[in-house]
């Protein structure tokens, strides 16, 4: 078995998230049998145990969102849009020229995620912002300054209301590529199944990943990879699950590579 990252984690790599931002608060499932051909894939196997902070019950995250509809496209530019005040399309205006009001709301949703301050996805004319993971419960206002176009705006948490997250794990600051779990922090669980961890997926926050089969948007991030003692990609206590007994991940670090 080896590591193997779900599209949702290497477009975070890939884009505006990184390794921290996607699994911090995040959790880990550890399951018997093997692992799933890719991350992607449904959860497979029996469930034994979910490592959270000190065992403590978990509560996944649900973002808040607000939303921005674009209204008229008939010339002149998107200036900004802000949440609370703060500009998140930082890096210049969007000029409208030829646009629908479906092709001008892709155009924003992606100088929003460019600039990775808030996630954005569009329908249509209307693009839906979130606050990046881990920020739970979000409630500000949403608006912006255009020229000749024109929007209409649903302020954060209004559109869906946020539940911020609970025990989830963190990891610890970045060094020379590397970041880890850290020393002071207890991941662990007590089994809720007994026998052999196999291999263990970690997830990130958002509550809106149930386990199964991803095969297009949202595409969440995860984590899989074979559990073992001494030696493996997830380090555990034990490999051996007994109902109610703890197990503890001492060790955990992702590397990024140099070259």
């Amino acid at each position: 078995m080896t590591i193997r990252l779900s599209t949702g984690a290497r477009n975070g790599l890939a884009g505006r998230l990184g390794f921290a931002a996607m699994f911090n608060h995040g959790y880990i499932k550890v399951f018997s049998g093997a692992q799933p051909a890719n991350a992607d894939a449904a959860e497979t196997g029996t469930l034994l145990g979910t490592f959270t902070k000190s065992s403590g019950s978990l509560t996944k995250e649900t973002r808040a969102t607000g939303k921005i509809t674009i209204t008229g496209a008939s010339g002149g530019s998107i200036n900004n849009i802000t949440v609370g005040g703060l500009n998140i399309i930082p890096d210049g205006s969007i000029t409208v020229s030829g646009d629908t009001t479906s092709t001008l709301a892709a155009k924003l949703c992606d100088a929003i995620n460019r600039n990775g301050i808030m996630e954005a996805s569009v329908s249509g004319a209307e693009v839906t912002i979130k606050g990046r993971p881990g920020t739970g419960v979000t409630t500000a206002a949403v608006t912006g300054s255009l020229t000749t176009a024109t929007a209409t705006y649903v302020n954060m948490g209004s559109g869906v209301a946020g539940v911020a997250p609970v025990n989830g794990l963190i990891l610890g600051a970045e060094a020379s590529g590397v970041i880890a779990k850290p020393s002071d922090h207890v991941w662990s669980f007590n089994g809720v199944a007994a026998g052999t961890a196999g291999w263990a997926r970690f997830y990130s926050s958002d509550g809106g990943d149930t386990g199964g089969l991803i095969s297009g948007a949202p595409w969440y991030p995860r984590l899989d990879g074979a559990c073992g003692v001494g030696s493996g990609d997830f380090l555990m206590s034990t490999i051996a699950i007994t109902v109610g007994l703890p197990v503890t991940m001492d060790t955990f670090q992702w590397t990024q590579p140099a070259n």
